[in-house]
């Protein structure tokens, strides 16, 4: 359910409203506007929303002040239709390892190909170089190219491709097109692929817009475009058949039930006729927004709203879906969320065709009293902090099963300014020169948040 308790411009929605959802009171408000079809949002290591525009640009996006810092714009990038600067993701390392890598579409005479490239960020310029194509002259054209990018717990990458409008490459492991590739972080083929020598990972795809891996069950799901019927959400096994263009959703009509049954196809876990054209897609577990917590969250184009898909523990399929924000913001690409659990949208316009570009936005949607990291009231239970406010001889205690775990220093934005390894159970906190005012502290992968006041010492 959503209530709308406050709406201050109730014809664009783009200042500020006070909505519930599911029972919590949050508040919705613009982090940037006039962005231009921003394809691909994460939350980065560093705090900042980082950012890809379908025209060939890079930001990193302050959330607090909407500040864009722009880090490359492509001279070469192909932008027409569905095409451009698409997927992107941050090397898993990023504080020793500051890759990031993109996928993008150019052109080569007439035909437009497509591209992953891995660029260095220069956090001192503010920019990033020295590219290194680790993949080209993939097929691409207006419509159909993908692409999400994905690291997994191995550190190998995944990337969607699109079908191109070639009916037999999704088929062929022969043919990149409608494919999930996987590749260590160099471009080659990891070993333990399952076609030897062959990037190919999951084939039989159309168009794969969205992707994320489950922390729980370890399994990877992507969002899937379908014709004028079957968009679908997919579960990826190594080496299966998700059977485009032969099949298109669940192996349901006469000739799928055949091919399916020969050729062990994968059905997806939920399919959508009519289509609802869904894009990024993450799994959402905190507990700040408890309606959407350990589910999945859709973003959807055509439909202009945000899915919630409930999956069940011991099986995996999709035994609820509930539709939220309908028509509220237009079109939505991409959804990120931060360490409070504070959600942000990247909006995609009213029309496929982007009649209005650099009207786009993200939007934050974070729990009303708590845009802050929210408090655990059972968190002095185990985490302990006294005096408070901080003094000199403030110290921290902790129950034995926690040593080896961090301690987070959080600005009220989420922000981490200070960490420090729990070596025993009782300890004085090593501060950093920070400034007066109000902290959180957090004992990583631990629910236990506690509000602690620093004063001007």
């Amino acid at each position: 359910m959503l209530w709308v308790a406050l709406l201050i411009d109730s014809q664009s929605r783009s200042i500020q409203a006070q909505i519930t959802i599911g029972g919590t009171l949050v508040d919705t408000s613009t982090v940037i506007s006039g962005i231009d079809i921003p394809w691909t949002i994460i939350w980065g290591p560093d705090n900042h929303i980082w950012m890809t525009e379908r025209f060939g640009r890079v930001s990193r996006v302050n959330p607090q002040t909407g500040q864009q810092q722009v880090l490359l714009t492509l001279s070469d990038c192909q932008a027409s239709g569905e095409s451009g600067l698409l997927g992107m993701a941050l090397h898993p390392s990023f504080a020793d390892t500051p890759w990031v890598y993109l996928v993008y579409t150019y052109l080569t005479g007439s035909s437009i190909r497509e591209r992953l490239v891995r660029y260095n960020y220069n956090e001192t310029a503010g920019q990033l170089t020295t590219p290194e194509i680790l993949l080209n002259d993939i097929p691409g054209n207006t419509t159909h190219n993908g692409s999400r990018l994905l690291f997994l717990p191995d550190r190998s990458l995944l990337m969607t491709t699109g079908d191109a409008q070639i009916q037999s490459a999704p088929l062929s492991t022969q043919q990149l097109p409608g494919k999930v590739l996987r590749m260590l972080p160099d471009g080659s083929v990891p070993a333990d692929n399952p076609f030897p020598g062959n990037l190919v990972y999951t084939f039989g795809h159309r168009n794969a817009q969205g992707m994320f891996l489950h922390p729980l069950n370890g399994k990877v799901y992507i969002s899937e475009h379908g014709p004028t019927t079957d968009d679908e959400v997919n579960v990826l096994a190594p080496g299966g058949n998700y059977g485009w263009p032969t099949v298109a959703g669940y192996c349901d009509q006469p000739t799928e039930i055949q091919y399916c049954a020969q050729n062990n196809v994968r059905e997806p876990i939920i399919a959508w006729t009519p289509t609802i054209a869904p894009a990024g897609m993450m799994w959402y577990n905190h507990s700040s927004l408890p309606v959407f917590r350990n589910k999945i969250l859709l973003t959807t184009l055509k439909n202009a709203r945000l899915y919630v898909l409930s999956l069940q523990n011991d099986t995996g399929a999709v035994v609820s879906e509930v539709q939220y924000l309908t028509n509220w913001y237009g079109r939505l690409r991409d959804v990120c969320s931060d360490p409070a659990g504070n959600l942000y949208l990247a909006t995609n316009g009213n029309s496929w065709s982007n009649t209005q570009p650099f009207t786009h936005r993200i939007v934050k949607i974070a729990p009303r009293n708590t845009t802050s990291v929210p408090t655990d009231p059972d968190a002095t239970q185990k985490l302990n902090i006294n005096p408070n406010p901080f003094t000199s001889e403030t110290r921290v205690e902790v129950p034995a099963e926690w040593i080896g775990r961090t301690l987070e220093w959080m600005e009220p934005t989420g922000r981490i300014v200070a960490t420090q390894s729990i070596e025993q159970e009782i300890f004085h906190p090593k501060m950093t020169s920070m400034a007066s005012g109000i902290y959180f502290v957090r004992v990583n992968n631990t629910r236990s948040i506690i509000k602690i006041q620093i004063n001007n010492r």
